[in-house]
């Protein structure tokens, strides 16, 4: 199986980056985030979330396990009202209820325990307060990088094994974070999609995203030996032109959004 590898934020920001700096704002709008709330962001990699809600005037902590994605983070962030934390999210160093809001953007479905994640998000998130997590809709909105993940496949059982894995996730489909949130006990759970784009200029800029090494998909492209990448990058580029001229491509990437209430301690 593919890793999520997470040592290069720059590879990161051309990776996924170009799509979650778009993305991130929406999500804050969904969220309804007030100024002046203590807001978590759990899982928050480089940062573009929380900057997201530091622009609404949140009081915002981010925190990641991955240290040169937490320094990036801190860079960009230089003068705002951020604060940043190396620490796993299904160990929160904070205490009982000490956030009005927790998010979580992209992250929750790459915890090796789901579960937990969500029971730690909830214990540092006050009664009364709101969780919202965003995932991936890998089967059917995962555009950019099924397209790939299709194609090697078709090429490798390897490759076969990792597409199937993250696809067949229940966090990935209809209903399957909104009953991760049931099951630990949140009140007035709702779901919702977002959406947004991920845009390229030419295929070598959407080639180029996977040879950065980030995430599952980067990381499975660049463990490969020279002769299956070829071939694997010619097939995906036949798919990415579809029989047009090589040029800009903007594919439209689709997400599942649950928000929870915390209740009130009995």
């Amino acid at each position: 199986m593919a890793t999520f590898i997470a040592t290069d934020p720059e590879g990161y920001e051309q990776y996924v980056g170009r799509a979650s700096r778009r993305l991130a704002p929406t999500l804050v709008e969904h969220a309804r985030i007030a100024a002046n709330e203590r807001v978590l962001d759990v899982g928050c990699g480089t940062g573009n979330l929380t900057i997201a809600l530091s622009a609404v005037g949140a009081s915002v902590t981010g925190i990641d396990l991955s240290a040169p994605y937490v320094e990036f983070a801190r860079r960009r962030a230089a003068g705002a009202n951020v604060n940043f934390d190396i620490g796993d999210a299904l160990n929160l160093p904070y205490s009982d209820g000490a956030f009005d809001r927790t998010l979580s953007m992209l992250a929750l479905d790459v915890l090796p325990d789901a579960t937990r994640g969500i029971a730690e998000m909830r214990r540092v998130t006050r009664p009364g307060g709101t969780v919202i997590v965003l995932v991936n809709d890998f089967r059917s909105g995962w555009t950019p990088f099924s397209l790939l993940w299709d194609t090697a496949a078709a090429l490798d059982p390897r490759a076969g094994a990792v597409r199937d894995e993250m696809v067949s996730k229940p966090l990935g489909w209809p209903g399957g974070l909104a009953a991760l949130f049931h099951a630990g006990a949140f009140l007035s759970v709702s779901e919702s999609r977002l959406s947004t784009l991920f845009e390229y200029d030419s295929f070598e800029d959407y080639w180029s995203t996977f040879l950065t090494g980030q995430g599952k998909t980067g990381s499975y492209v660049v463990s490969l030996a020279e002769a299956p990448r070829r071939e694997l990058e010619q097939l995906v580029r036949a798919a990415y032109l579809c029989g047009l001229p090589d040029g800009h491509r903007a594919f439209t990437t689709w997400f599942w959004v649950v928000r929870g209430t915390v209740p009130d301690v009995a």
